[in-house]
């Protein structure tokens, strides 16, 4: 018997230019669909790889055995009760059974299983050659990427993200034929749509990468990564540092297939205007990166950088038609800013009346009021001092006056940016403008939070307002559809209150619902799934942080409301855990306690009743408990946890030493009332039944 021998297999699909984003979802698309077809189709394999740029997605598998591995096939059939009928003959069950499988009688036996006699079988299949496996594969693969939109072409009724424009299958030196609608694969790919000139052959999988690198391709997207950020690195150095958003640079390598480093210019005239508005046009809108001067005024640079993708014997020619685009960005930007300017932000705010929020909750006008009567309870909730009050209030006023401007409504991702503009513009305080500018901060999970406190204050108003008026109107989200952004705003507002201890959730909500009242909807309903959302929300941040689910759980049935006191008590549960003794010590002596506890006789105890084995328990427990709540007022629940412990010797005595089931009906509900003081005690800083279990 040879051994088998192992081959490098490649797999091009040839499209014409795919989008970005739905091109890196494909990337581990196309990983897992191999991994999952190479493994049930039982070829092993060293390594695999997912290779894509604008016009090929290519899937590359080192040391492919050339040959499936034999296998052994275990079937079990009908039960030997209905398989044969009163003469022994196979019935039509039976023979189902054996058509379907390819098998004869003489392959069967009857096996008993969990005590029934089934007909089973059990058949040696020899491993077929690889070659005649990849075929059908590589097919299955092809048609088994699910885009998100797709289109067909042509006559067929082939789907994909773009038109396939060829196809390459090649294992070893074998071309591997695949069929994708009326086009056949070949052992050619296409070199670069704008410096090569027509097919190009590819003899072995190796050369591969080499091949269309000569050609003017970089396979690999890693690979173009470094060399777009050495590029930009080094291109930027003479002027200052390059900004390099991830998101942007994530769709620059996904539309480029070799990179050149271009620099470009813009007059000077263009950074009178906010940067923001600048990095905007460049970046977000035309994929191009900003340069900021190294000094203290992180000012931007009249230069930008380009990747392109084009012929670098046009380099001048393409970076002048970038210039010229850029220009006209920047004209448009720089008149929408001065004529915002001349009207100023409290005119703006006047037009909000006509700026719908949601059909149901009225306009961005009704919508600033209610930020304002939400800003003002904030306010007295978190004891903020006259001048944070007048600056949250003033900033409330003014939050969403930019959205009615020319900037913002060209530049959308700059709302509450060009309002901290015009807002100083117009003479407002700057801690007015700064919490304009930050109160939609954090966008998302992870993202900055705001840089003052009312400027959280003002972002945890709007989205508060966000939340609930959407919950009310029905629109709550549902399985992964969010169309207004509620867990990621609910995140926000939990990130805010996780640095301030004053933010209670369900109070929050509660006043967020107030501003609802002539909207139709079960109040008490919509608060109680409100506190269910927000609590999801936290246990996962607080698992994140590495708390365990037992101790997030324990802790979150006494302090869902407050994201601050939560992760304090993680904190110092976590730690105390860590001791391990005291931990111990109780544990036990609440999971004793907790056994024999009836929450129905309350924690009335009467003195009178008391016998001398009670007292020691009695009297450590009256001694502890003032102590003990003072420390939870003041939040030192490393202290409370600590003290608690020293319970353990008393619990203990009182247990070896007391019946507390005793005949006697007035000793036993004293007794239990004494256990439910002590558990009262130790529940008022979490459910331990939940670390106990």
């Amino acid at each position: 018997m040879m051994k088998p021998s192992a081959h490098e297999l490649l797999f091009e699909i040839g499209v014409e230019e795919m989008p970005s984003t739905p091109l890196n979802a494909a990337i581990i698309q196309m990983r897992q669909l191999a991994e999952d077809a190479l493994s049930a189709t039982r070829l092993r394999y060293e390594g695999l790889t997912v290779y894509a740029t604008p016009r090929r997605l290519s899937l590359l598998v080192k040391g492919l055995l050339d040959c499936q591995e034999d296998a052994q096939l275990n079937f079990r059939g009908p039960a030997a009760a209905v398989a044969y009928d009163d003469e022994g003959q196979p019935t039509k069950a039976l023979e189902g059974f054996l058509r379907s499988k390819g098998l004869t009688l003489d392959q069967t036996e009857v096996r008993e299983e969990g005590g029934t006699d089934y007909v089973c079988a059990t058949v040696e299949q020899k491993g077929e050659q690889a070659v005649e496996l990849l075929p059908q594969l590589l097919t299955d693969l092809l048609g088994g990427l699910d885009w998100k939109r797709s289109q067909r072409w042509g006559s067929g009724d082939e789907r994909f993200v773009r038109p396939v424009r060829w196809l390459l299958a090649l294992y070893g030196t074998v071309a591997i034929p695949v069929a994708f609608g009326e086009l056949k694969s070949g052992v050619t790919t296409m070199p670069h749509r704008f410096v090569g000139h027509g097919p190009v052959v590819i003899a072995t999988p190796n050369e591969y990468k080499n091949v269309l690198r000569g050609n003017r391709v970089i396979v690999d997207q890693d690979q173009r990564r470094t060399m777009i950020v050495e590029g930009v690195q080094s291109a930027a150095e003479p002027f200052g540092e390059a900004q390099i958003p991830e998101a942007v640079l994530d769709e620059v390598v996904n539309l480029v297939e070799y990179p050149t480093v271009l620099v470009g210019t813009f007059d000077k005239s263009f950074l009178r205007v906010p940067r923001e508005i600048l990095e905007d046009a460049m970046s977000t809108h035309q994929r191009y990166f900003a340069i900021e001067h190294v000094d203290e005024e992180q000012r931007l640079d009249n230069h930008f950088i380009v990747v392109s993708n084009g012929d670098p014997a046009y380099n001048s020619q393409i970076i002048a038609g970038h210039e010229r685009v850029l220009r006209a960005r920047l004209a448009d930007a720089a008149f929408f800013y001065d004529e915002d300017c001349k009207v100023g932000l409290t005119a703006w705010a006047q037009k909000l009346s006509g700026l719908n929020f949601q059909d149901k909750l009225g306009t961005m006008a009704d919508k600033t009021a209610r930020i304002v009567r939400l800003s003002e309870w904030l306010s007295d909730a978190w004891g903020l001092d006259t001048l944070d009050r007048r600056t949250v209030l003033r900033a409330a006023e003014l939050a969403k006056a930019d959205l009615t401007s020319s900037a913002v409504i060209e530049f959308t991702d700059l709302q509450g940016v060009m309002g901290g503009h015009y807002a100083r513009a117009q003479g407002e305080d700057e801690a007015v403008a700064l919490a304009i500018t930050d109160h939609y901060a954090p966008r998302f999970s992870g993202d900055a939070l705001p840089r003052s406190q009312a400027a959280a204050l003002l972002a945890v108003a709007d989205k508060a307002d966000t939340i609930a008026g959407i919950f009310a109107a029905g629109k709550a989200p549902k399985g992964s559809s969010d169309p207004f952004g509620l867990r990621r705003a609910a995140i926000g507002i939990l990130q805010i209150g996780l640095e301030e201890s004053a933010l209670d959730t369900e109070a929050l909500m509660e006043a967020a619902l107030s501003g609802y009242e002539g909207l139709d909807f079960d109040r008490a309903a919509i608060a109680k799934a409100l506190a269910a959302f927000f609590r999801s929300r936290l246990e996962t941040i607080l698992r994140d942080e590495g708390f365990s689910s037992q101790a997030v759980t324990a802790v979150l049935t006494r302090s869902a409301a407050r994201p601050a006191d939560a992760r304090a008590r993680c904190k110092a549960l976590a730690r105390f855990v860590e001791v391990g003794s005291d931990y111990e010590d109780l544990s036990t002596a609440f999971t004793r306690a907790k056994n024999l506890s009836d929450p129905t006789v309350g924690r009335e105890v009467d003195g009178a009743l008391l016998t001398e084995p009670e007292r020691p328990f009695a009297n450590a427990l009256k001694e502890l408990a003032p102590e003990a709540r003072a420390l939870m007022a003041a939040g030192d629940y490393e202290r409370f946890l600590a003290l608690l412990a020293t319970m353990r010797t008393p619990v203990d005595t009182f247990f070896e030493q007391v019946m507390v089931m005793d005949e006697d009906p007035a000793l036993r509900r004293n007794r239990l009332a004494l256990l439910n003081n002590f558990i009262a005690l130790v529940e008022q800083f979490a459910d331990f039944r939940a670390l106990i279990a």
